[in-house]
């Protein structure tokens, strides 16, 4: 409960119940369900939200509410292995939208410290489902690894009532951790994800060149929203340890390398004029200096998926 929303105070309107269930249908084999009601208090950009009067417009913001089904099963071939395969359907309500243009703000990008300045209605609706294989093996003879898998839409709702995919929609996601153990302390590890595009806005050219120049980005087609997709992504990691074992202590020196072969990392590209080769002014299709309302200038897009390579050098001392 809170105090600072206006309905805040009524635990009932919060009230999650939850129940799990399982059962052994034969030697190795279990089925597993679950169901339960989640809530989620608002996020604070947009409680703190002021009017031109400088009042709290949003005090009457809901909590987001979801209910999530689960079901599957889990196969144990042995102490070290275990094997899961499981669906999932979650229903949201009581999702944020934006009264300026009514879309959700699950539609609208990933970025919370930017989302949410405005008002908002809590009459949005969403909704994700996919299924998820799991497998994991213990450490037994030197060496342990983990695979998920997991193919899953999300789709959110406006003032419209239109399902869209939402910005979290990569639909793939996949992730493989791997150690083996060797002798003297030795340790190497392994971490492989991959993510399906995510799915963004274009933009609108004719609005974009005409505001570029004030607004210096360039303005989104809300009427194709999220119906662009970016390329997939995939990284992998890389670590090293060494361990010293002593009476009273043990030292472990590590280097770990993130996206140690130098993946690119695909993102929604940056509207923006061309700019000529010195970069001190906008090139133009007249030789003129730039048009206030831009018509005179050349669009273009600056990628921004640069990769980055992060080594970190470690020591961990336990006593």
């Amino acid at each position: 409960m809170n105090t600072f929303t206006n309905t805040g105070m009524n635990g009932l309107q919060t009230l999650s119940p939850r129940i799990s269930f399982s059962y052994v249908l034969a030697d190795k084999w279990t089925w597993n369900s679950s169901a339960g009601i989640y809530y989620k208090i608002p996020h604070i950009p947009f409680l703190g939200f002021a009017g031109n009067n400088n009042e709290l417009v949003n005090k009457n913001a809901r909590y987001q509410r979801s209910n999530h089904y689960t079901t599957g099963f889990e196969y144990l071939p042995n102490d070290g292995l275990r094997f899961t395969v499981e669906g999932f359907y979650k229903q949201y309500s009581h999702v944020p939208v934006s009264v300026r243009n009514g879309i959700s703000l699950a539609n609208l990008g990933t970025d919370f410290t930017l989302l949410g300045n405005e008002a908002v209605t809590s009459n949005g609706k969403g909704k994700a489902y996919g299924v998820e294989f799991f497998a994991q093996k213990k450490l037994t003879k030197n060496f342990f690894g983990i695979l998920s898998y997991t193919f899953y839409r999300s789709l959110y709702s406006g003032s419209n009532g239109k399902y869209i995919a939402s910005s979290w929609d990569n639909r793939h996601l996949l992730s493989i951790t791997w150690g083996y153990k060797f002798p003297r302390n030795w340790e190497l590890g392994l971490k492989f994800r991959y993510q399906g595009g995510a799915p963004y806005t274009p933009f609108d050219e004719t609005q974009s060149r005409l505001n570029y120049l004030s607004q210096g980005v360039g303005t989104l087609n809300y009427t194709q929203l999220n119906s662009n997709r970016l390329t997939g992504f995939n990284s992998s990691d890389v670590r090293i340890d060494k361990k010293w074992n002593f009476r009273k202590i043990s030292i472990d020196l590590f280097l770990d390398v993130t996206n140690w072969y130098v993946a690119k990392n695909p993102a929604i590209p940056e509207y923006t004029f061309k700019r000529n080769a010195a970069n001190t002014a906008f090139e133009t299709t007249d030789g003129l200096p730039v048009k206030a309302d831009g018509s005179n200038a050349i669009p273009t897009r600056v990628k921004n998926d640069d990769p980055f390579v992060t080594p970190t050098l470690g020591v961990i001392v336990e006593f």
